[in-house]
């Protein structure tokens, strides 16, 4: 059971889509929610070597605080109706900045797709990129479209064996015992990586039942010519999940941030809630 869930709240209208989703799960765990509220910073204008007005700007970040006490009562009341405890943080660093260091405190922070057309969302370039990298909680992100009623009741997992797929799993875990069905899903790009080494699936699916999950269905794919995004995406769709769950593989470097070309390809095209771990 995930006991503390954090959800990003800003003014966009995607908001109130992941604050219901929060709630739904914050429900199925019996957690307490952490309603994150983090915006862009108040705009500065430079003339010469001034700031704008002073008394200006103080009247900008009076109406934010107004604004940021309407989403927060909004968040509460709606977790109050649903009788999900609730606490509401907020911070004046970035918006990725500010998720990350108050989600470090959960089990799990619920975050959106990025969505051009959402323009008063928490708008920073790559927000989610830079929150997966910095957060060292798992990070489930909501597409920008659709309704999703019920998530985590059937999950497909992502297994490569690698370092990223068993944190992956390992955060994943308090989800996956809530789950009704399970299916791991393992890719090859043909010949060239069917002879690397590999750990049995037997091992995996022992494990999975050891820590009260259920019994997982293998699915194997061959990935050439199709791509690992689309792969995943179309084993969601056949197998009706409702969630994935997969490591995120990137890193950053002199300040500039790359993600792993599955990661970005799933951000960009997601069509499920997706739990990345890194």
């Amino acid at each position: 059971m995930y006991r503390r869930i954090s959800v990003h709240l800003d003014h966009g209208f995607d908001c109130k889509r992941r604050t219901a989703l929060a709630i739904s799960l914050a429900k199925r765990h019996g957690a307490e929610l952490v309603g994150i509220y983090a915006s862009a910073a108040p705009p500065q204008y430079y003339y010469g070597e001034s700031v704008l007005m002073s008394r200006t700007l103080n009247v900008i970040k009076e109406l934010q605080a107004q604004n940021r006490g309407a989403v927060q009562n909004a968040f509460l009341e709606a977790a109050a109706a649903a009788d999900v405890p609730a606490v509401v943080r907020a911070g004046e660093t970035s918006p990725s900045a500010c998720v990350a260091l108050y989600a470090r405190t959960s089990d799990l922070v619920i975050v959106s797709q990025h969505n051009p057309d959402d323009v008063e969302a928490a708008h920073e370039t790559e927000f989610v990129e830079q929150l997966l990298l910095t957060a060292g909680r798992p990070v489930l992100v909501v597409p920008s479209s659709g309704d999703f009623a019920v998530t985590g009741d059937r999950i497909l997992y992502c297994w490569d064996g690698s370092r990223e797929a068993a944190r992956a799993l390992g955060d994943a875990a308090a989800a996956m015992r809530l789950a009704s069905h399970l299916t791991v899903l393992t890719m090859d790009e043909g010949g060239a990586t069917r002879n690397r080494e590999s750990v049995p699936f037997e091992d995996l699916a022992t494990y999975c039942v050891a820590q009260s999950m259920p019994a997982p269905d293998h699915v194997h794919r061959d990935i050439k010519g199709v791509g690992v995004g689309s792969t995943i995406l179309n084993a969601a769709a056949d197998y009706s999940a409702d969630m994935i769950v997969m490591g995120a593989y990137g890193h950053s470097k002199l300040r500039q941030w790359a993600m792993g070309g599955a990661t970005a390809s799933m951000l960009k095209s997601m069509t499920v809630p997706i739990m990345f771990s890194h």
